[in-house]
């Protein structure tokens, strides 16, 4: 599949070649931690997260409304979520419903508030509109042209930079649907930006756009473009999207869900900094920089604690394994973090394999004086649940409050 979406030469050596998604043994495929989906010609894979592999019975609902509940709480990534409209949507193909949730945010956007902007125009006119750029002037008498004058413009014009990033997208998603309503407010989007016109654009072309304050909810549709653009295979088709892939690290997902969660439900006890990394370990020069998944002061002790996710399920932890499922190479980062930021409290926190909470652990770390100590502890908090989604938030209310208020 991987060569033939390259156009490669299938003599040239594979190993060459590499993308870091799928893994194969000849027999099994092995999605490292990613979730989403992957469209090549005819060969679709849907991958979901790996904490419910061991579920007897795997239920596509279910872990749509956890992917959906957690990325409701992500803020690095920004997704137009929904919990509501999975109760009246039996579909059951991930894209499909990635597919509805985009058609449906650009549809309520551009149907609500049309989008207009000043766009700069580059034009040879027989009467000057604007400034008159005088070095392209300068290259039309020199071909004969002096009845043209260059100018620069900028007119208040709904056919946009934005709008024609907008139009392509939706082309794109048109043809990797086949559900109605999708469709229709697909359709519906089409024909509201009937007056843009129709141009192939490009992830470079989105990154030079600048949404003013006043279209704050076109930030969300940008976005959403932004995901469709990344995440488009080349196509020869200027409007075929044939091969497209949709995939989000787990490792983002897990510590931007507890980050957003942290700062909706203990932002008045706790200043809480995700991917706070302004120290090194060396400072003349400044070299080995350290960043924190989380950091956490509390506004009245000042008291500081470091809290690192890692998306990594101890399956079958045994009260005999000394090292509690923690790599030492995690347990060497975890102290290092701990001695440069000052302070002797450090959570390893990792998402639950069943209903059933492991117990909490307190690697204590003696420091050179014996009166100092780090503390690393070690928890799973409630990440998923088999039976309903809701049951995750309140429990994960509590772990945390039991975690951060009651002490090490």
């Amino acid at each position: 599949m991987w060569l033939n979406n390259n156009n490669q030469d299938p003599n040239v050596s594979f190993r060459k070649e590499y993308q870091p998604f799928l893994s194969f043994d000849g027999e099994k495929a092995k999605a490292n931690n990613f979730v989403g989906f992957v469209h090549c010609n005819d060969d679709f894979f849907e991958i979901y997260p790996k904490v419910f592999q061991y579920q007897p019975h795997l239920n596509k609902d279910l872990m749509h409304r956890h992917i959906f509940f957690w990325l409701s709480y992500c803020k690095k990534i920004k997704f137009p979520f929904n919990q509501s409209f999975l109760n009246n949507f039996e579909i059951d193909r991930f894209p499909e419903l990635i597919i509805y949730l985009i058609a449906n945010q650009i549809n309520e956007t551009v149907s609500a508030r049309p989008y207009s902007a000043y766009e700069e125009i580059e034009e040879a006119l027989l009467t000057p509109r604007g400034k008159i750029n005088f070095n392209r002037y300068i290259r039309t008498l020199s071909l004969g042209k002096n009845q043209f004058i260059d100018c620069d413009y900028d007119p208040f014009v709904y056919d946009n930079k934005v709008n024609r990033i907008i139009k392509y997208c939706i082309r794109l998603l048109l043809t990797k649907t086949t559900i109605p309503q999708t469709l229709r407010m697909l359709n519906e989007s089409i024909n509201v930006l009937d007056e843009v016109d129709d141009q192939v654009c490009s992830i470079d072309q989105l990154n030079q756009i600048r949404i003013p304050t006043l279209f704050g909810e076109y930030e969300d549709v940008m976005h959403c473009c932004r995901m469709i653009l990344e995440n488009q295979i080349y196509s020869h088709a200027e409007y075929e999207m044939k091969n497209w892939s949709l995939l989000f690290p787990m490792e983002d997902v897990f510590e931007d869900f507890i980050s957003g969660f942290l700062k909706e439900h203990f932002s008045q006890d706790f200043k809480i900094e995700p991917q706070k990394s302004e120290l090194y370990l060396h400072q003349e020069p400044q070299t080995f920089n350290l960043q924190h998944d989380i950091l956490l002061t509390n506004k009245k002790t000042k008291g500081k604690i470091i809290i690192d996710t890692k998306y990594k399920p101890r399956w079958g932890l045994k009260g005999s394994d000394n090292n509690k499922g923690v790599a030492q190479s995690d347990m060497y980062q975890m102290i290092s973090y701990a001695y440069r930021r000052g302070t002797d409290k450090v959570i390893l926190m990792y998402p639950n394999t069943s209903e059933k909470l492991a117990e909490d652990y307190v690697f204590n770390i003696q420091k050179s004086n014996e009166s100092e100590n780090i503390k690393i502890k070690v928890v799973d908090v409630p990440f998923w649940s088999s039976s309903d989604y809701k049951e995750v938030e309140p429990k994960l209310l509590i772990k945390l409050n039991n975690l951060l208020r009651n002490g090490f």
